[in-house]
Order: C-alpha cells, then structure tokens, then sequence
C-alpha cells in the first residue's frame, strides 16, 4: 500500500495491520494498542473514527508497524488534518497534504532518473521530437552503434534523417562521435509532467505509437486498452501498483542485454471528472 494516498490516517493504520497479519500473524490490533499503551477497545474507536489517536500514540503507532521517518511524518499531518477544528488550518494542511502526495507519486521516486528542466540548456529537443529516444535507445545496442545507419531500415527512415538524429544528440551531449565510433554518455533523463513541452511530447508520442504499430506484425506487440468504471480510490491503487511494476521493470531492464528497442505506455484517466 502506498500510504501517501490516502487523506485518514485511520485507513492507513487499518489497511497496513490487515496487510501485514497476511504475512506475520503476530501483527495484530490487539498487540499494536499494547505498544501504544492503549486498550484496545480505544484503538477501535480511532480506527472506527469515534476518537483520534494523539502525537505520542500516533509516534508509537508508526513505530509498532516499522514505517520510515518520512511515512510517519505524513502519517502526523493527516492526523493534524482529522483533529483540525480552523477551516482556514484545515486548507492549509491540505494543501501540505496535496505536495505530499504529488511528490511522492511522481514517477522519478520509483525510477531514480535525472528530471530534465527548462534550465537545461539544449536537452529540452531531445523530447520535441520522441524519435531522438528511439535513435538513442537504438545506439545502446552493439549492433546499431557500430552501424548506426542499419536504424534506418529498422524505422522507415531515410539514412540522411538518422545521421541528422545523431548530430543531434551528440550537440545535446547524449552522445560523442569521433574517429573511435559512437560513445554513449552515462545519463538518464526523466520528463517531468509539469514541463511546458510535456503536453507537446506526448502527442507527438501517441501519434509515433499508432504509426509504428501499424508498421509490425500484431504477432510482435502486445496491445491493451480497457474502459471500466470505479471511483477515486481504485485510480489511486492501480497508480501505485503501476509504480510498483515500473520499479521491478527498472531491475529488470537494467542487467539484459540491449538488442532490441522497445517501448511500454501507461494511461490511467478519467472520462467524467470535471476540474
């Protein structure tokens, strides 16, 4: 469970104890109330929202159920956020709540990758056009790095726009071509979704997607696109799941050997939320 989505921190306390029992049968309320010095009937009243659990006990708490310094810091502001009796406090604390929540949920907290940024000086085309990836994902495999040129059979392009692709990502120091061949700088960039070309990128990708699926045999690509209905909850779970999945894809992608170029996307959104 990722606990920065959620708003009580009841419901973080009761999803963590009914996940944990699962796997240790010691975790139980009845143990937890004793290390909060607590009856257990009263730690059934928080969890039920009858009563709210104070700094000390929430302190226990979190550290009965082994959470991270970070964890239980938000943990003690949606508990400050329950116990909030100011209206213009309890703004406030949502608003904390919201950064929380929108930091943690970013996709470089599973991926460790460097965000690309405005200040960045000559990085920004390397996502105007998505193709500079696909080229510089290519390079990272033997085959095509010692014949970058065999990438235009591979993506339908002439030889005179792969070359063009190359001078491009060397001027954007992704790549240093010289009398040894192509060497591949060590970075990793990450677009951040509040970039101003992030809108732009995606389209671009999108429409790159179609064009390149029509292009292979269906036998080669895996498609999936399901509609289903639910509330806001669920989109939350799945998102951490999918964070989840891409951390394990990460581990995955990190020791093969790089023959082939390959691309994975994720929407999750909704058809009837108005803003």
């Amino acid at each position: 469970m990722n606990i920065f989505n959620e708003l009580d921190y009841r419901e973080v306390l009761k999803k963590t104890v009914e996940e944990r029992k699962k796997i240790d049968s010691s975790i139980t309320y009845q143990a937890m109330a004793s290390s909060m010095r607590i009856q257990k009937a009263y730690l059934s009243q928080v969890i039920k929202g009858i009563r709210d659990l104070s700094q000390d006990q929430l302190y226990l708490a979190t550290q009965y159920l082994g959470f991270s310094p970070e964890e239980s810091e938000y943990l003690k502001l949606l508990l400050d956020y329950s116990r909030c009796g100011l209206a213009d406090r309890e703004k406030v604390l949502l608003r904390e709540i919201k950064i929380w929540q929108k930091q943690k949920n970013k996709t470089s907290q599973y991926i460790d990758v460097e965000e690309l940024t405005q200040r960045e000086i000559n990085r920004e085309d390397y996502y105007l056009d998505p193709m500079n990836q696909v080229v510089h994902m290519g390079l990272h495999c033997e085959e095509f790095r010692s014949d970058p040129m065999k990438l235009a059979a591979k993506l339908f392009l002439p030889k005179k726009r792969i070359s063009e692709y190359l001078n491009s990502l060397q001027r954007m120091g992704i790549i240093q071509m010289d009398e040894n061949g192509i060497q591949l700088i060590d970075i990793e960039l990450h677009l951040p979704k509040d970039s101003p070309i992030f809108h732009s990128y995606k389209s671009q990708c999108y429409t790159n997607t179609m064009n390149r699926l029509k292009q292979i045999e269906d036998s080669k690509t895996y498609n999936l696109s399901v509609i289903f209905s639910g509330d806001d909850e669920v989109r939350k779970e799945i998102n951490s799941q999918f964070m989840k999945f891409l951390s394990k894809v990460k581990k995955l992608v990190g020791p093969s050997k790089s023959k082939e170029v390959f691309q994975m996307n994720f929407d999750l959104f909704s058809w009837t939320e108005t803003k």
